[in-house]
């Protein structure tokens, strides 16, 4: 696996909004890399977004390169390697921007009488990364797709709760309970079952694929063998005298959405992907790929030692853990096997009880204050992709093309360095658009059953401002609001980095998203499931084509 600075997950990089940040890598590694700053926007840095071909060249083993860029927003973002699959080797680690003083929050709509409790909390704020974890190395996992030709990455071994955490083999039984609806036609169909690992078996994803597929190749332990171990376990601790805890929840899974919960204990959701929002209050959260929530959590329960749960809502793998929110005047020797906590949510990240608070709609997290323009801008551009596989499961693609990132990775120069009018991979997969202008990207899932897909936006965050179910069948946006106003907010659209698309499993979805272009360069639009990236779900997007940045010669390595 990968260390930073000889830890796992890497270190916390907590800054200052406003502040000036340089960050140097030294790739001590065998192979190439390059460092991604999650969310942050890179205004007028976008040298510095760390893509490989795109805004740099790969660092090669043994050189280093330094990146700078302005904290000019706040909140809770995390840095990552973007070369190939090296994020689900343990390359990532969290970023803390605090506000600048005087900066308006919602903290009052949460307890009026205790905003200063809430903004210490805040200030103290703890970072919790949830991740998936393989017993194979990245390349070796995509050596095992190409060999056998099915995308064999969806099966992990276990979850992580910042780093921490064990292998954990369900019983028969309980895989037999929890096997997802959704698959259970195509299972029979095939006269097979989840595996003893509690993953989709190899030959339901051949027949998904549609593409004779290699089986003999697979190990068993990348499907069907669970081999139990005793991991560390991690304790999140809480001092009740301070009536609040702050926690930023993000999500580094490479494949994996997870919902996330503790026993007894209501989440206070007050920002998204850094953003401020008008305060949620839910017993759980749905954390897919790349996701960031910071939330508060009030102190008032008895001393004791509660279940931090996280639980794979992905469906084609049945696996969670279990963390520890423990007070600070009780034994921190905690088993959570001895847990007597009242859970929220179950295995499979499903509310226990109907008298439960739902999950977090994402279409429900309205930005504070508002940031969408009033009235709404016109749009000069409308962009559409289609979502989907390309011949063998593991090839996901936008508008049928995969992006071919062993050849994007290695360009040279980079595409950030040339003129954008001769830098184009084909329109199926280039985004081109003018600085100060509006463009709509609409996703759409034509063929199904597709799992929902994280989209990730580098560069400045986007409103989502619609999606649905069935066919677009519309030429822009407007035309299907006039059509479906219920399906669509023109007024406090959520604004966020990653937006996640309407599963489709029995038939066509589709989503909006509303962006302005203000950062010209060279960014990357994709999927953020690490095997559809792999596979090729990515779009390069040439912002702001008329006025392209000139890259500082020092930071041309």
């Amino acid at each position: 696996m990968i260390f930073i600075n000889d830890q796992f997950p890497g270190p916390l990089l907590e800054v200052q909004q406003d502040e000036w940040v340089e960050v140097t890598v030294i790739n001590k590694m065998p192979f190439n890399t390059t460092i991604h700053y999650h969310g942050i926007d890179q205004q007028k840095t976008p040298w510095a977004d760390g893509v490989p071909g795109l805004s740099q060249r790969p660092i090669q083993p043994g050189d280093s390169y330094t990146y700078k860029w302005y904290a000019n927003q706040y909140g809770s973002y995390f840095y990552h390697a973007h070369s190939r699959g090296q994020i689900d080797d343990g390359c990532y680690g969290p970023i803390i921007i605090k506000p600048k003083t005087g900066l308006p929050n919602p903290f009052d709509k949460i307890a009026p009488t205790e905003v200063d409790l809430l903004e210490t909390a805040a200030s103290d704020i703890t970072p919790i990364i949830i991740s998936d974890w393989r017993h194979t190395t990245s390349q070796h996992t995509m050596e095992l797709q190409i060999a056998s030709g099915i995308e064999s990455s969806i099966c992990m071994n276990s979850a992580l709760v910042n780093g921490k955490g064990a292998v954990n083999c369900w019983s028969r039984e309980e895989i037999t309970k929890f096997t997802s609806p959704a698959f259970a036609p195509l299972l029979a169909q095939l006269n097979v079952t989840m595996t003893d690992k509690g993953c989709l078996p190899a030959q339901l994803l051949e027949a998904l694929g549609g593409v004779p597929a290699n089986l003999s190749v697979l190990p068993p332990e990348i499907f069907d063998v669970c081999t139990p171990t005793k991991g560390s376990q991690e304790i999140i601790h809480a001092s009740r005298s301070n009536k609040w805890i702050a926690l930023d929840l993000i999500s580094t899974a490479g494949v994996d959405s997870f919902g996330f919960s503790i026993d007894e204990h209501p989440l206070w959701v007050y920002a998204a992907d850094g953003q401020y929002i008008e305060p949620v209050k839910v017993d759980a959260l749905n954390l897919l790929n790349g996701d960031r929530y910071s939330v508060f959590v009030e102190l008032n329960k008895p001393a004791s030692q509660y279940g931090i749960r996280v639980a794979s809502t992905a469906g084609a793998q049945l696996f969670n853990t279990t963390a520890i929110l423990a007070y600070a005047d009780v034994d921190t020797d905690c088993d959570i096997h001895t847990l007597t906590s009242s859970p929220f949510i179950n295995q499979v990240g499903a509310l226990i009880s109907p008298n439960t608070t739902s999950y977090l709609d994402p279409l429900k997290a309205a930005p504070f204050p508002a940031q969408f323009p009033q009235p709404a801008p016109e749009v000069d551009q409308t962009i559409f992709m289609s979502l989907g596989i390309v011949g063998k499961s593991y090839n996901w693609a936008l508008n049928g093309t995969i992006l071919n990132h062993a050849i994007v990775d290695d360009l040279n120069p980079p595409l950030l360095y040339q003129d954008p009018s001769s830098a184009n991979f084909g329109e199926n997969i280039t985004i081109i658009t003018k600085n100060n202008t509006w463009v709509d990207l609409v996703f759409k899932i034509e063929t199904f059953p597709q799992p929902a897909h994280p989209i990730h936006k580098h560069s400045n965050k986007a409103y989502l401002i619609g999606q649905g179910d069935g066919a677009f069948n519309w030429t822009t946006v407007a035309q299907a609001a006039a059509a479906i106003p219920q399906n669509f907010n023109f007024v406090t659209p959520p604004f966020r980095d990653s937006f996640v698309t309407p599963p489709a499993n029995t038939g066509p979805t589709w989503m909006a998203v509303r962006y302005h272009v203000e950062n010209p360069g060279a960014f990357m639009l994709h999927c953020h499931i690490q095997s559809h990236l792999e596979g090729g779900m990515a779009m390069v997007m040439l912002d702001g084509v008329d006025e392209w940045p000139q890259v500082p010669d020092e930071y041309k390595n």
